[in-house]
This record gives structure tokens, C-alpha cells and sequence, in this order.
């Protein structure tokens, strides 16, 4: 029988851990960031997350949400939470501003209460997100961003806060890495289909299985592919694989 901790939830083992990081870190685009994210948040009843880099005072909001790294809140409220001017009255994003530590939200609003913070946190409970910790992140400039996990309850001990605040890290690494990888994508003027086909074939799958994963007909698979190669000067499938690596297409 496996032992509970005191929630009458199981705990996460090292082993498990480690496991949940490592998809963390081998996400290839955002979608994969949250969900692995999840896959360790929802142990802890976290079943939401948004990371972003904190936009600064005055901002347009169009330029504000063009600073997420990676988004799985509500639509209607992460819509709302812009468009109100949420982000300038957030207790948390005030905390987050001058923390170094992970945190719950309940933390950051008894610090700082305000009918504001109350009017922001009972919008948010509207969208299921009663209960969450935050995270300060930092961006590949060093800006500073949050990571928010969220969820109608939580359950979350001090200890697993530090491990939040590991996993949180990894990914906004891995998600500035993705952003990167899609930059230089876009310089060598790869198009979207010609990257995910770079991607499968540095898997090792073959054309037939990239045309089964994607959707496409194998010919297409393999005009990707021929194009891949002109682009990236190389001869074969995995002089291919290697160029991508050394160019930062791939990791």
C-alpha cells in the first residue's frame, strides 16, 4: 500500500519528479510547456497556468499580452484580466515585482488587502481559480516575469512549493528556447509545416510516420523534406539533423 501524506493525497516521489521535468524540458512548443507543467501542478490541485514577463505601467494592452511565454487560463478571464487593467491592481503581481520565492496567492493579499485586490481575486473565483501560488521567473533579458498555477482548491505544502519554483524556472527555459527555435526558423525562412517535419525527423521517425503524425500525404513529406535540405545546405537526412543543431533550430 503506498503511503498518503497528511492531505490523504500521494506525494511526489524524487523519481516522479524528475520524470515531470524532464518533459518539461523536452517540450517542443508551448501547448506541451503546460501540459507537462500540469502533469505536476494537478497533483497539488492546479489545473491552470499563465507565464508572462510583467508588462510595465501604461502599456497597451495588445502589447501586454504579447509578453506571454505560454498560456493555459480561462479565455474570459485571461481576456478580462487585460482589458480591466487587472494586471496594474494585482497584489500578486505586485509581490512578484520585489520576491525571489514562490508564494500563494492568499499570501500576497493578506500583505497587501484592498478592495482592488479583493474585486481582482473575486473576478478570478468567477473562472475557477479560487486558490494558486505564483512564481517570479525571469526572462531571457532578465526582465521579470510570473509563473501562475491556479485551480478551484489546492493543497500545497511549503516543500512543494520549492518544487514548483524548479519546474517553473525549466520552463520558462524551455519556452524561451522554443521562441528562439522558431526565430531562426523564420530567418532561414522555414515555413511552419517544413519546422515540425525537421522536428520529427530529428526524432527519427520516417516520412511515412511524419505524413501519419501530421496529417499530409507522404510526397508532401517528402518535398518538405527536399526543401529542408536546400535551405540548410545539407545532403541527407541527417546531415540535415545535424545542421539543425548547430544552426539552434534544435536542441
Amino acid at each position: 500500500m503506498r503511503a498518503l501524506g497528511k492531505s490523504g493525497r500521494e506525494p511526489v516521489h524524487h523519481d516522479t519528479f524528475l520524470q515531470l521535468l524532464e518533459q518539461i524540458r523536452d517540450s517542443s512548443d508551448e501547448t506541451a510547456i503546460c501540459d507537462a507543467l500540469l502533469r505536476l501542478g494537478g497533483r497539488f490541485g492546479l489545473t491552470r497556468v499563465l507565464c508572462g514577463i510583467v508588462p510595465k505601467p501604461d502599456i497597451p494592452t495588445p502589447a501586454a499580452r504579447a509578453q506571454i511565454l505560454f498560456n493555459r487560463w480561462p479565455e474570459q478571464w485571461f481576456l478580462r484580466y487585460f482589458d480591466e487593467g487587472h494586471v496594474q491592481r494585482d497584489p500578486v503581481i505586485h509581490r512578484v515585482l520585489t520576491s525571489e520565492r514562490g508564494f500563494r496567492w492568499s499570501d500576497a493579499i493578506a500583505q497587501a488587502p484592498s478592495r482592488a485586490a479583493d474585486h481582482v481575486f473575486g473576478a478570478a473565483r468567477e473562472h475557477g481559480l479560487a486558490e494558486g501560488v505564483a512564481i517570479p521567473v525571469f526572462g531571457a533579458d532578465g526582465a521579470r516575469g510570473s509563473l501562475s498555477l491556479g485551480g478551484a482548491r489546492m493543497e500545497l505544502k511549503d516543500t512543494e512549493i520549492a518544487m514548483l519554483e524548479i519546474a517553473a524556472n525549466l520552463a520558462v527555459e524551455t519556452a524561451t528556447a522554443v521562441a528562439g527555435h522558431r526565430k531562426t526558423a523564420r530567418d532561414l525562412g522555414l515555413t511552419t509545416r517544413e519546422y515540425d517535419c525537421l522536428r520529427w525527423t530529428a526524432d527519427g521517425k520516417t516520412d511515412r510516420d511524419i505524413a501519419e503524425l501530421l496529417g499530409l500525404a507522404v510526397r508532401t513529406v517528402e518535398d518538405h523534406g527536399a526543401s529542408l535540405r536546400r535551405k540548410l545546405d545539407a545532403v541527407n537526412r541527417a546531415h540535415l539533423v545535424t545542421r539543425a543543431f548547430r544552426s539552434g533550430l534544435l536542441r
